[in-house]
């Protein structure tokens, strides 16, 4: 767990809590939206809810790990493009520590992303998305669907924060997956071939690879993927501005200054089991409560400590090893028994941010288009989106309805 998370008592994925009850907490989770096809080219949908930019296990660019927004997606495909606008109503803040009908400010995320599949086994795409509140109104000028959102934001006074992106996939032996994403946050060309570690430049990278039907095995399926992103990427002088929602990161759950390598073992042995094994291995570099070393994506970067010399793990160095088992069983349709079981381990230079936590969940779940989340350390410390027995090495019962 990055510290920011133990500094801003939210739920990752959810909203604000509504009943507080010992040792625990419930809360409100919501989505739901209208999707119209105006023709075989273009569709619309209005809504709430998640989204998800990439081919990975993570994201770099748009992740479904925070909490649901209010969004509008334009989606255009043509020949060997599939262009997406998405517009998100989002907070800056959570409603912990907010008095009861206070209204959250709000701030908003314009985002173009473009596809191109230059082969039948070859893609690449463009990814671009600004960030920006305003007191009184949307930036209307952010609505146009084609141009280049940095040469929008240059214009009005360049006040905003502005992300660009770089993704493919290659599908190789028909088995194979290749796949990866370059996030450019902010950079100086200069600086980053002067290997001075200057603060900002700020970038992330993912790189994986997928396995399906390893050595044969109908239904087996591998995925090895590594992530990383350097100190203050996504931050911003202005908070608000930040590439976050309601307190949670909009991209990877670990915010910046980490590395990442993770495995992931899929197995379908029936057609009503499905069985998945995960190791995730992440190394971060914590702020102190004095110091900001860039792992805090909320905080001005303007409260950095140095301009050189910066490295990702800088900081309060922390590792982070985590493996989980998930067992899923379909009693029929739209309703499985899960067995989970998660033991993870933080080891820090700072002894009092040492953890290690073991749990095993047994639950049933009844759904409507959305599967139960996978529990890692994209999680707050304890597994809040059930009620906590105590004791977390014992069994747990849920019962959930989404």
């Amino acid at each position: 767990m990055n510290s920011w998370q133990f500094q801003v008592p939210v739920f990752s994925r959810a909203t604000t809590a509504i009943f507080y009850i010992q040792n625990g907490y419930d809360f409100n989770v919501a989505t739901a939206y209208l999707g119209f096809q105006a023709s075989r080219h273009f569709g619309i949908q209005i809504g709430h809810g998640k989204h998800f930019i990439g081919n990975g296990y993570r994201s770099m660019f748009l992740s479904d790990f925070s909490a649901p927004t209010f969004f509008l997606k334009l989606d255009t495909r043509v020949w060997k493009f599939h262009f997406q606008n998405l517009f998100l109503e989002l907070s800056p803040v959570s409603q912990v520590n907010i008095p009861d009908g206070t209204i959250l400010p709000k701030k908003y995320v314009a985002i173009h992303y473009l596809n191109f599949k230059v082969a039948p086994r070859l893609a690449f795409g463009f990814f671009e998305a600004t960030v920006f509140n305003r007191s009184r109104q949307f930036e209307f000028q952010y609505l146009n669907p084609v141009i280049f959102y940095r040469s929008v934001e240059g214009m009005i006074g360049s006040p905003d924060n502005v992300l660009l992106g770089f993704d493919g996939r290659w599908n190789v032996l028909r088995r194979v997956q290749l796949y990866g994403q370059v996030l450019l946050d902010e950079l100086v060309s200069s600086e980053i071939f002067s290997g001075s570690g200057w603060w900002a430049n700020k970038w992330g990278i993912q790189a994986g690879v997928k396995y399906v039907n390893v050595f044969g095995l109908d239904h087996l399926d591998l995925q090895v993927e590594h992530n990383l992103a350097r100190p203050f990427t996504y931050s911003h002088y202005d908070p608000a501005n930040s590439y976050t929602h309601y307190n949670q990161p909009l991209a990877h759950p670990l915010g910046a200054n980490f590395r990442e390598s993770l495995v992931l073992l899929r197995w379908q042995p029936l057609s009503r089991l499905s069985l998945q094994a995960r190791f995730i291995h992440a190394q971060i570099g914590d702020n102190t409560p004095t110091e900001n070393w860039g792992g805090n994506p909320l905080l001005d970067y303007n409260t950095r400590v140095q301009d050189y010399d910066n490295e990702i793990g800088q900081g309060v160095a922390a590792r982070i090893d985590l493996f989980g088992l998930d067992a899923s069983w379909s009693l029929w349709h739209n309703v499985f028994v899960d067995i989970k079981f998660l033991h993870r381990k933080k080891a820090s230079d700072d002894a009092a941010r040492r953890l290690q936590l073991k749990f095993s969940v047994l639950g049933f779940v009844s759904i409507c288009g959305i599967r139960t989340w996978i529990i890692d350390f994209k999680n707050v410390q304890k597994p809040l989106f059930f009620n906590s027995l105590g004791n977390f090495k014992k069994g747990l019962l849920y019962f959930t309805y989404r």
